[in-house]
């Protein structure tokens, strides 16, 4: 026993004076020049290493390396390419016998990495690894002296069947990043990223095992600045091929001039390739004219060949505020499944409902990645009230209650507070060339602009350019609206077709709605098909072109009484006045049918025709669609010998042409009664009138009445009363 004592305590003196003999007499540091030499042949690049050398040999074998910088060539804006404050590694030697590489813990103190990129194109680590120029090493190489070279069968050993089936393992016991630094500047591409700050601590790691990570950083992207910081627990398989992580915590923040991003949060409680992951989320700040504080959960799956990410249950909810909104506060709301497929560049959402206040819409749709963009979409609401949820229907009342306390008083104050729109301005349709999106759009009740529709269905499409409006259909105040419509903007102005066609709508309650005027009413049936060059304004006016057929039932036309004025001419013819009926100001029709061409400008129709069973009306004439004047001539007679309009006989004047004269411009509507017309057109009443004059001068004048001369100025009178 005493012998095996003995034995062991010698080698441990043999080990200690070792130990002893190889610090004394090996300095590490006289390798300096034999390690810049070779780093210099490998790599063409200078190694200078001011810090000392130094042996680690408890609990392992290491070292310990002092300041040490690897240069960059001359022309560059820092000396260094890479650089370290100091650096630590050491080894554990028994393990290796055993195949396991037992790495000690490695800390990196103020390391700092700088890539740069000359405007020239010149990077710095251009050549990087290509040894040092033949005249560089000459003398190197004259020193040493030549050897033939051995192959690897005759000095190496073949390993062992034992060795090659066992394979190697490695174990870290950890790795400390402090204070590290990096820039990569390109001055050619004009970017700009640098990591001021990045510190990491990674416990002890060994393939199978669970281990901690920790970082936080901070850097500079361009003008954004960005801080990040997390934890996670991290586990290799033992193949090296594949990781986990488990309560992962990631917390960031990133400002520019323009955005603040003040947090950013995300949580997730596993993540396993081919298992499902929850995660919860949150991010608050600013970008322009919008504050946002965002937060949402989903579960996520990436596929075990990572070609697939899932997410299901996705809930997101942000509220808004800012001058971009539509309101100055709301409150988005999105619940949706999601995938995409990385092999296809494809995003699909499916079964998601989206909300945005009290405006709700639900469907799918799809974000397929290219050089110009393939969406669908297929969106479907109950019920969207454009004008409550912008507060146009508040504008309006507060508007109109304006407008009749102040009465004339603030006219033309509008044009002096407010910029008058561009009529010559086109908008700008450059989007729709790089768009390729198609889909539809059902809606059950829709409000806009004050129509209000339902059962709204909208087929649309945008490729290549072109928007298509393959069909829009729509219930309208009891009839129905269908219409399809062509938008071309790859010309230099853009072009497009309209076709429509209305039927059977309460035309009355539509206008009062739209236009906020009651000027017609009934049951009318409207078919367009129009076509034009240029959607500013004036282009629009002056360009239109094509035809609107119009049939109404069962109307009438408010504003003016014709079978009033038609008294009123009665009662003119006899030189009397019309008895004063109070009744309302309006011309009832049964029927009422035009045609309207558009073009150069006008808008003009030769065929205009109402019907009643009192009167038949026709009309022509023209607006002028730029001006907005009115010149058209309406024809009206008495066909019946009934009591008409009001309870009034007409039947003295049955088959009566009554011309009346529509002056004015849109908003203001002038009605007059042309009598020079309506004498010349009726003969026969300009001879009743002529007899009227007659008898009243007998009765004025007597015998003298049948005098040549007073007959001459009685005829003189009356066509100067008439013409």
């Amino acid at each position: 026993m005493k012998k095996l004592l003995y034995a062991v305590l010698a080698i441990v003196v043999v080990i200690v004076v070792g130990i002893g003999a190889l610090l004394a007499l090996v300095d590490p540091n006289q390798f300096k020049p034999l390690i810049t030499e070779q780093v210099k042949k490998a790599t063409g690049r200078d190694l200078v290493i001011s810090g000392d050398i130094g042996w680690r040999f408890f609990p392992s074998i290491g070292f310990t390396l002092g300041q040490t910088e690897f240069r960059n060539p001359q022309g560059f804006a820092e000396p260094n390419l890479v650089q370290l404050g100091s650096a630590e590694l050491s080894v554990s030697v028994v393990p290796l016998f055993s195949r396991h590489l037992e790495i000690g813990h490695v800390s990196l103190q103020d390391g700092r990495v700088f890539i740069q990129t000359r405007k020239d194109g010149v990077s710095n680590i251009d050549g990087l690894g290509q040894p040092a120029p033949q005249d560089q090493q000459l003398e190197t190489t004259a020193s040493q002296p030549t050897t033939a070279p051995e192959t690897g069968t005759a000095s190496e050993p073949a390993p062992s069947s034992q060795d090659a089936a066992q394979p190697w393992t490695i174990s870290l016991e950890g790795v400390e990043l402090v204070n590290a630094s990096a820039e990569i500047r390109d001055e050619q591409a004009g970017t700009f990223t640098s990591i001021s700050a990045l510190n990491l601590t990674l416990n002890r790691f060994a393939p199978g095992e669970w281990t901690q990570l920790d970082f936080d950083v901070a850097g500079q992207n361009g003008e954004l600045a960005f801080t990040a910081n997390g934890a996670t627990e991290l586990f290799i398989v033992p193949a090296l091929n594949n990781a986990e992580l488990k309560n992962l915590q990631l917390a960031a923040t990133a400002k520019d001039p323009v955005n603040d991003i003040q947090s950013l949060s995300l949580v997730v409680d596993k993540f396993k390739a081919g298992d499902w992951s929850a995660v919860t989320f949150a991010a608050k700040g600013e970008v322009p004219d919008l504050v946002f504080d965002a937060k949402g959960e989903t579960r996520l799956k990436l596929s075990e060949a990572f070609d697939l990410l899932q997410l299901q249950a996705l809930v997101l909810e942000s509220g808004l505020k800012g001058a971009a909104l539509p309101r100055p506060e709301m409150t988005v709301k999105l619940n949706a499944d999601a995938e995409y497929d990385v092999s296809k560049g494809m995003a699909t959402l499916s079964q998601f409902k989206a909300g945005v206040d009290e405006i709700s819409v639900n469907g799918e749709g799809s974000f397929k990645a290219a050089d110009i963009p393939v969406i669908r979409f297929a969106i479907n609401s109950d019920n969207i009230d454009l004008d409550s949820f912008l507060g146009l229907d508040k504008k309006e009342a507060t508007q109109k209650t304006s407008d009749e306390g102040a009465g004339t008083t603030t006219g033309g104050s509008m044009s002096e507070t407010a910029p008058a729109a561009d009529k010559n301005k086109e908008p700008d349709l450059s989007a729709l060339k790089g768009l390729d999106v198609a889909g539809t759009v059902k809606l059950g009740k829709f409000k806009a602009a004050n129509a209000k529709l339902a059962n709204v269905l909208v087929d649309m499409k945008v490729a290549k350019g072109v928007l298509k409006l393959k069909q829009f259909h729509a219930d309208l105040y009891d009839g129905s609206i269908t219409m399809q419509a062509t938008l071309n903007a790859n010309g230099k102005l853009p072009t497009y077709k309209v076709t429509n066609q209305i039927r059977g709508v309460q035309v009355q309650p539509l206008m009062i709605d739209v236009a906020d005027n009651d000027v017609l009413a009934g049951k009318g049936d409207i078919t367009m098909s129009l076509a034009g060059t240029g959607l500013a304004e004036n282009r629009i006016r002056k360009n239109i072109a094509g035809t609107v057929d119009i049939n109404f039932a069962d109307g009438a036309v408010y504003g003016v009484n014709v079978p009033e004025m038609i008294r009123e001419a009665k009662a003119k013819l006899k030189g009397k006045r019309a008895e004063y009926v109070k009744e309302e100001r309006k011309t009832d029709f049964s029927a009422m049918v035009a045609t309207i061409k558009l073009g150069s400008g006008k808008a003009s129709t030769t065929n205009l025709d109402l019907d009643s069973p009192l009167l038949r009306i026709a009309g022509k004439g023209h607006t002028n669609l730029v001006s907005e004047a009115i010149d058209f001539k309406v024809n009206t007679s008495v066909v019946a010998t009934s009591k008409g309009q009001g309870g009034k006989q007409v039947d003295e004047v049955a088959d009566l042409t009554v011309p009346i004269d529509v002056k004015g411009n849109w908003t203001e509507p002038k009605f007059s009664m042309d009598l020079a017309g309506l004498l010349k057109q009726n003969n026969e009443l300009e001879k009743k009138a002529q007899k009227e004059v007659e008898r009243g001068l007998e009765k004025l004048l007597g015998d003298k009445a049948k005098d040549d001369e007073v007959k001459k100025v009685a005829d003189k009178l009356l066509k100067g009363l008439f013409n």
